[in-house]
């Protein structure tokens, strides 16, 4: 009995550990089952990311190569309340290029796990608000390597 309760202890130790170390994020639909993990620096254990205008966040996707490709593109995405259809948040601080901030550069290979690390920057013009963001990596046929999504509140 009291082998079984520790194996129970630690067990849910681990669970609550892995909990508060991640970003609380899911898959893009089909398109995503390929991320393996998701995190944004801030974010961890938290169901709203809040992220502040005028700063940056390391944004970390670790995702399976679903076919080899030698160029990636990165997109986020948002939707706000009383948006009909998602807009791109990104600006001319964004670089879409995301060779160089995959660990070892593209190509990128089938089947092994890759991992994209980017600092992504919160502008200043953004409006205060809660958004679902999609954050995709795709390849130049429009293929996706790896998408999340994740709720922010810009502040």
């Amino acid at each position: 009995m009291l082998k079984q309760l520790t194996i129970a202890c630690f067990s849910l130790m681990v669970c609550l550990a892995a909990c508060v170390d991640a970003t609380n994020w899911r898959p893009c639909g089909g398109t995503g089952r390929n991320t393996v993990k998701f995190t944004v620096e801030g974010c961890e254990g938290r169901r709203l990311c809040p992220v502040r205008r005028g700063q940056s966040y390391w944004v970390e996707m670790q995702f399976k190569g679903s076919s080899d490709a030698d160029t990636l593109v990165a997109s986020v995405l948002g939707k706000s309340r009383g948006m009909s259809s998602a807009m791109p948040l990104s600006t001319n601080n964004f670089d879409s290029n995301a060779c160089d901030y995959l660990n070892g550069g593209c190509p990128v290979r089938r089947n092994t796990v890759h991992t994209y690390r980017y600092p992504l920057f919160i502008e200043p013009f953004f409006p205060p608000s809660t958004y679902l963001i999609n954050y995709g990596l795709k390849d130049a046929t429009g293929r996706s390597q790896g998408c999340a999504r994740l709720i922010i509140r810009v502040m």
